[in-house]
């Protein structure tokens, strides 16, 4: 074997199995964030809010398997026989174990986590998709183009071998390794900055913890010159000073004033909040965290300085740069993976966005009406939100402002603007 073969002959099995949460230490992460330590990056809120986010997002948005309709010179979802069975896998249950929108939300925690997600396409012998199984670990073999892979099933755990690369569907990072194979966790990229938000937010808690009080250090007033301490030699007496803090104490908690006598001298020896200003600290990091994660601030509920005038434009902004291309990417490997090449141009796999502007009264208005304008019938858009058919809702409209110059819709327009009734224009000019 040489040395080509030995270096991509290793199959790389990533585990995916989250130890018990525990307190998260400060300082530097380096080599404690780890794929299996997912959990712990979570405690951070803007992280946490950032991740869920895409998961969620992703998870909203329906795969259709299409073929092209003849008749219309479109693709539809294919309602028939095996494409109705392949649509229920996709859109419904993949698999006993989890939904449609289970699986895309873990399909990105996993490419977010561990730079991969490998879904095993279970077939039976006509070559038939029985299901969809995403995998716990998972490594490919570029020697023999083949996959390794671990996955929970109803009885088990199950273990495969050298599972040929067209029965799986791998969902990559968009930043991959040497290779192009695997792809990078965004957690990798994300360590330094989740470090510091961490420490911040440790910091924070135990100046909050303290409920605004201070420490303080009491200790015996230098003595004036020529003059002695309580036992002489410039030394109070240990006892003398408790006496004094324990009344301190009390004063300071109860009292809006406290008095102390010339013999001890108090000194402030711990630092705010404020003047740490750990909470600005912690807002500079969510910047840093909307960066990697491709979200707008004010998505993550931090609108301070934001540079969107409304929200609507900072949701446009994210479904634009970043929920876009992670569509077409899916695409892609869904279509390489679940059509044959004979298929191109006859049927397509889509990821559908609709449902993502359900609550957006105001936006889905817009659209219709967009669609309303360039050719959609009003059946076509009502189909879109599950409504019945209209009488005369099949009629297609297009909205005009242009025409072409001499065109009957400008002769249309002169004719109506000439005078009307026997009004005839006399010599001078004017109307008889």
């Amino acid at each position: 074997m040489n040395i080509f073969q030995k270096l991509f002959s290793k199959r790389e099995t990533v585990s995916q199995t989250f130890p018990t949460p525990h307190h998260i230490k400060t300082g530097n992460w380096e080599g404690r964030i780890s794929p299996v330590a997912g959990y712990r990056s979570l405690v951070v809120p803007a992280w946490y809010r950032g991740v869920t986010l895409l998961m969620q997002t992703m998870g909203q948005m329906k795969i259709q398997y299409q073929r092209f309709d003849s008749a219309n010179e479109n693709f539809i979802e294919d309602t028939f026989g095996r494409g109705k069975d392949l649509n229920y896998i996709l859109q419904v249950r993949p698999n006993p174990l989890m939904t449609a929108s289970d699986m895309q939300e873990q399909i990105e925690f996993r490419k977010i986590y561990y730079g991969n997600a490998y879904v095993y396409i279970e077939r039976n012998q006509y070559d038939d998709v029985e299901a969809l199984w995403l995998c716990t670990g998972g490594g490919y073999n570029i020697i023999n183009d083949t996959y390794e892979l671990t996955y929970n099933a109803p009885g088990g755990p199950r273990i495969l071998t050298e599972v040929p690369s067209k029965d799986v569907i791998h969902y990559r990072n968009v930043i991959r390794d040497f290779g192009f194979i695997h792809g990078i966790p965004v957690i990798d990229f994300a360590k330094k900055s989740l470090s510091i938000a961490a420490t911040a937010d440790d910091q924070t808690l135990q100046e909050m913890a303290k409920g605004g009080r201070h420490k303080l250090l009491v200790q015996e007033n230098a003595p004036q010159s020529g003059q002695f301490g309580l036992l002489g030699g410039g030394r109070a007496d240990k006892s003398e000073l408790k006496k004094i803090t324990a009344q301190l104490e009390e004063d300071w908690a109860n009292q809006d004033a406290v008095f102390l006598n010339n013999i001890a001298d108090v000194k402030i020896i711990s630092q705010s909040a404020q003047e740490l200003r750990l909470l600005e600290q912690r807002g500079f990091q969510v910047s840093d965290i909307a960066r990697l994660l491709g979200i707008p601030r004010i998505m993550l509920m931090e609108d301070a300085g934001s540079s969107y005038r409304m929200p609507e434009h900072a949701t446009q902004e994210f479904m634009l740069r970043t929920i876009q291309p992670r569509i077409q990417e899916e695409e892609d490997e869904l279509n390489s993976k679940l059509l044959r090449k004979e298929d191109y141009k006859k049927r397509k796999i889509h990821i559908c966005e609709l449902a993502l502007r359900r609550l957006d009264a105001k936006g889905q208005a817009e659209i219709d009406k967009l669609h309303m304008e360039t050719g959609w019938s009003a059946n076509e858009i009502r189909a879109q939100h599950d409504l019945p058919n209209i009488e005369g809702g099949d009629i297609h409209y297009i909205s005009t402002n242009l025409a072409e110059i001499g065109s009957d819709k400008l002769r249309m327009g002169q004719s109506q603007s000439q005078p009307s009734g026997n009004v005839k224009p006399n010599e001078e000019g004017g109307n008889e």
